[in-house]
């Protein structure tokens, strides 16, 4: 299940007059992924997938190969029916037919959707299931393309260590030397929270426009929450700019959605605070 948040005044109705549920999909996924969580229950004979989705959110589903039965649990959806485009309201439950790919718009309010399929063997293996239940040829579940994201990330992480020729270790002693921290002045619309990357994270409280200043990660000489916790990726939203003083700041390169991890790459963070330029292989693309 591809996801984007896209937090705007279009109804799911109109985007399906616009594109279809496939071109949608292409273009939801080069946006960003808002954070859908999954649950998995087995009962004797049936298996549910739970999936919480954020409000605002804009997403397609995976094709079914067996018809199945959905369970709307909490909030307002706009989704595709045999009927034509619907607004459903928690609680619901209708039957689904094999070969439908839906398409889904969520309103103000989270959305708890859960698909209940027959489940004759009792299988527990999710890569079975999904291999037995989605057609994925195209794409992949929303919580796999997420885990493998973050994967990506990581890898390249180990890929920057080993091009400046410096251990985990070593790296994760500096940046948690507290000896030069200040706190984040007022004022900035960002948050420390958990990260699916690595450890804390910060996270925007707002939207923010590409070219647009986010907050200081140095102020001084010293560093701010973001220039302590700011995690690598290697399909960053945001880099480092500097000021003629020497102050380091963060800044969109592309539309950042509210709740989104803010993130950069550390190679360029290199070649603008220290003018080191790595050599060697390429960071990863995002596919």
């Amino acid at each position: 299940m591809n996801v984007a948040s896209l937090k705007n005044d279009i109804a799911a109705g109109s985007l399906l007059e616009r594109v279809k549920a496939d071109r949608l999909e292409r273009e939801l996924l080069a946006m960003p992924q808002a954070d859908i969580r999954t649950q998995h229950v087995f009962l004797p004979g049936i298996y549910e997938r739970t999936i919480t989705i954020p409000p605002w959110t804009v997403l397609t589903g995976a094709g079914h190969k067996t018809p199945y039965t959905v369970r709307l649990e909490k909030g307002t959806i706009a989704v595709n029916t045999d009927a034509g485009m619907k607004i459903l309201t928690a609680p619901c439950e209708f039957a689904a037919p094999a070969g439908v790919k839906r398409v889904g718009r969520v309103f103000g309010e989270e959305v708890i959707w859960t698909d209940v399929y027959a489940n004759p063997d009792n299988c527990r293996d999710l890569a079975a299931l999904e291999s037995r239940l989605y057609d994925l040829e195209n794409c992949e579940l929303g919580e796999n393309r997420v885990a493998r994201l973050v994967e990506q990330d990581r890898k390249d992480y180990e890929l920057f260590l080993s091009q400046i020729g410096m251990p985990a270790e070593e790296v994760w002693a500096i940046a948690s030397n507290e000896s030069d921290l200040v706190p984040m002045p007022e004022g900035y619309f960002v948050e420390l929270r958990d990260s699916k990357i690595h450890g804390k994270g910060i996270f925007a409280q707002r939207e923010f426009a590409a070219g647009e200043t986010i907050a200081p990660g140095r102020l001084n000489g010293k560093r701010t929450p973001v220039g302590r916790f700011m995690n690598h990726s290697c399909n960053p939203n945001a880099t480092t700019i500097k000021g003629d003083n020497g102050d380091l700041s963060a800044m969109a390169t592309r539309r950042i959605q509210e709740n989104e991890e803010i993130v950069i790459d550390y190679r360029n963070s290199m070649r603008i605070n220290f003018g080191i330029t790595l050599q060697g292989e390429a960071p990863c693309q995002v596919g």
